[in-house]
């Protein structure tokens, strides 16, 4: 199906080429959001002052961790969704910002190296994070998932049926 709507006053070319981005860039999307998880493990390894037999093992398994909370909602996409991986990705990202800022003001260079260092990294780091939530908001409209219901409990105390708490739009 294409993606623009006015198609009769639309250059065909452009509307293939379109609809040949459409069906790749989702690839493209997941694969980049791993090689940004790369990216800040080798980050990690190299900027933490510790010895590698540490630094390689837990930098791999904290990015690890990172997509298997931030994807888990697609384990089983019939079922509501949580809002927990999104907030994973931003703590994983502050947390990734945090260490590449405190390592870097450990180093021995000039202010200015250190900040053009940090955005240099940040830039990569930030917009994995922006692929990512991107690309879970896609998912969960691909899948219909709703957000995770929860139970309403009334004023005595008595716990009601689950009911879903989005609103309606």
């Amino acid at each position: 199906m294409p993606m623009h709507h006015n198609m009769s006053k639309s250059n065909p070319s452009f509307i293939i080429l379109l609809n040949r981005i459409q069906k790749v860039i989702p690839n493209v999307m997941f694969l980049w959001i791993l090689a940004t998880y790369l990216f800040t493990a080798i980050i990690s390894i190299y900027f933490i002052p510790l010895t590698l037999w540490i630094t390689i093992p837990i930098s791999f398994m904290i990015q690890g961790s990172r997509f298997l909370v931030v994807f888990m909602n697609f384990l089983n996409p019939g079922l509501s969704k949580s809002k927990i991986p999104a907030k994973i990705a931003l703590f994983a990202t502050l947390l990734a910002l945090s260490e590449l800022f405190f390592a870097l003001s450990n180093r021995n260079a000039t202010l200015t190296e250190n900040v053009a260092i940090f955005l240099f990294f940040a830039s990569i780091i930030l917009f994995g994070y922006f692929l990512e939530i991107h690309f879970i908001q896609n998912g969960e409209m691909v899948f219909s998932m709703e957000e995770t219901m929860v139970p309403e409990v009334k004023k005595n105390g008595m716990q009601q049926p689950f009911q879903n708490h989005i609103e309606s739009v």
